[in-house]
């Protein structure tokens, strides 16, 4: 019996911090290798892998009529909002929604995409807060080299409830907007003490309406996802890249399923080893260092924002507290005009959007503030809106739960750390207060993993760079490269980056530790 993942009244939630070439050259052993782009220089050295770890696995291959595969490229191609240059197939994976502890009718159906004729499976797997895996595969098939095309067939799935075919639909429109709305002043508690109220009706009518399936919709339940799609693609071993936040669900599959990991990629991972608020700590300076290095291009390029980006963004913010806008149903507040700069500024590509639609919003345009951030909020471009299962996805990760007064002291304390951006990450932390506390993952034992590819950036305003550090640290087998560039994600902004992607996934070739690679 297909389990439908029902729609319920609502809630919101943090969506953290969303809401996320040529040849290269090796320094001294005794410094982080330094990797830059020159055809002039020797090529970069690579280490093997460390002797207490297993070699990289071949990378195998998959049999390509496992699932009903179906032509669906006008579909991906309006998700991506550019036409796909190649064919893209989709399906879906029926999982169960408790892998360890199975119950009749608690299924859940996942979107897969795949994009190439490689013969070995790379799977891609996106942030529940941001573009699917369905989609950042083919928008990833567009940017990679061929080598990596002619070797792998990306495929691309949807975590639980972020997909078409089934999606987690439990909250109003309206009400994602008011949520995300508050900006919580630390002068004025009555809006926590409002977010807070709002959060627990809607919550326990979302837990009383879905039950136990709701609960399933985490990193862990895509872990076990992870290995379902590996039996049903007859793949020996799953290839895997991730993309920020879903960092948790691999280094998962990698804890649970060590037999079945292949050639793994994670870049911009996030901090294993903090609780929920000094991760969102970290992660709201990381996000008010980013708007000051947009700020610095913003003026650079004479920006209507003018001379100072930031204090416009503050001014702006302080008239729409007083005075909102009203774009259809969306309400434009100062929460909205920041989370929609948390949308937009780990990608400086889309960094003149940003400053046009906060100089609009500033002049009384909300319109296209509006549309930044439509995702979040409602169905857009065929896909469903990320707010819910961030919601589920990052409460069913966290055990920490804040109360209000501390909820409070944060916002008065952060607003020193950002003025920006301080209140409004202290209130979120408000989000789960009432979500169930997950259980603590089961055990496993400890086994040597193959070499893991850790990438981070600098200057990543949504996965702190430190957070990448800690989790190469935790894994013995795990090497680390950097990109010293801004912007969230390193692979295909960076070509050095990509670069030692590729080799390390076609080749088998793992870098040097501490590899670096320049702006």
């Amino acid at each position: 019996m297909r389990h439908r993942i029902l729609r319920c009244l609502g809630v919101p939630m943090l969506l953290l911090a969303a809401l996320m070439g040529g040849g290269c050259t090796a320094g001294p052993s005794d410094r982080p290798a330094v990797a830059v782009r020159d055809a002039n220089l020797p090529p970069q050295r690579f280490q093997q892998a460390l002797p207490s770890s297993p070699p990289l696995p071949p990378a195998g291959d998959y049999y390509r009529n496992s699932l009903p595969w179906r032509d669906c490229t006008d579909a991906i191609s309006g998700a991506l909002g550019t036409a796909s240059p190649r064919l893209v197939e989709c399906s879906e994976l029926r999982v169960d929604a408790t892998a360890d502890r199975p119950v009749f009718g608690n299924s859940l159906h996942l979107d897969v995409t795949r994009v190439g004729d490689g013969p070995a499976p790379l799977v891609v797997i996106g942030e529940a807060s941001g573009q699917p895996g369905t989609v950042l595969a083919a928008r990833l098939a567009q940017e990679l080299p061929p080598a990596l095309l002619d070797r792998f067939t990306l495929i691309g799935m949807s975590r639980r409830g972020t997909g078409p075919s089934e999606p987690l639909d439990c909250i109003p429109k309206t009400t994602r907007n008011q949520i995300l709305g508050i900006d919580a002043d630390s002068s004025q508690p009555g809006q926590l003490d409002s977010l807070l109220e709002i959060t627990r009706v809607a919550i326990e009518t979302c837990v009383q309406d879905l039950g136990e399936v709701l609960t399933t919709i985490s990193s862990t339940g895509t872990a076990d996802d992870l290995e379902q799609l590996r039996v049903a693609l007859n793949a020996p071993v799953l290839n895997v890249i991730s993309q920020g936040e879903a960092s948790r669900a691999v280094t998962e599959f990698l804890r649970r399923y060590p037999a079945s990991v292949g050639r793994v990629v994670l870049d911009g991972a996030v901090d294993p080893t903090r609780d929920d608020v000094a991760a969102t700590e970290a992660t709201l300076v990381a996000a008010d260092a980013g708007y000051t290095a947009f700020a610095a291009d913003c003026v650079a390029r004479g920006c209507p924002l003018g001379a100072d980006p930031r204090g416009a963004l503050l001014a702006m913010a302080a008239a729409l507290d007083r005075n909102p806008l009203q774009v259809g149903w969306q309400l434009i507040t100062a929460g909205i005009a920041y989370q929609a700069v948390l949308e937009t500024v780990g990608d400086p590509e889309r960094w003149p959007q940003l400053s046009h639609a906060l100089a609009a919003a500033r002049d009384g345009d909300g319109t296209e503030l509006a549309a930044l951030v439509t995702p979040i909020l409602t169905t857009d471009r065929g896909l469903p809106a990320r707010f819910d299962p961030a919601l589920a996805t990052h409460c069913n990760d966290t055990p920490t739960r804040v109360p209000p007064e501390r909820a409070h002291q944060l916002a008065s304390q952060w607003q020193q750390l950002s003025a920006l951006f301080g209140p409004l990450f202290a209130g979120r932390l408000l989000l789960c207060s009432a979500w169930p506390v997950p259980s603590p993952p089961a055990a496993s034992e400890d086994r040597p993993l193959p070499p893991v590819l850790v990438v981070t950036t600098t200057g990543d305003p949504l996965t702190p760079a430190e957070g990448a550090r800690r989790t190469a640290q935790s894994m013995p087998s795990a090497t680390l490269v950097t990109w010293q560039g801004q912007a969230h994600g390193a692979l295909s902004h960076s070509p050095c980056i990509t670069d030692l992607v590729t080799r390390f996934l076609t080749d088998a070739s793992v870098p040097r530790q501490g590899t670096l690679c320049p702006p």
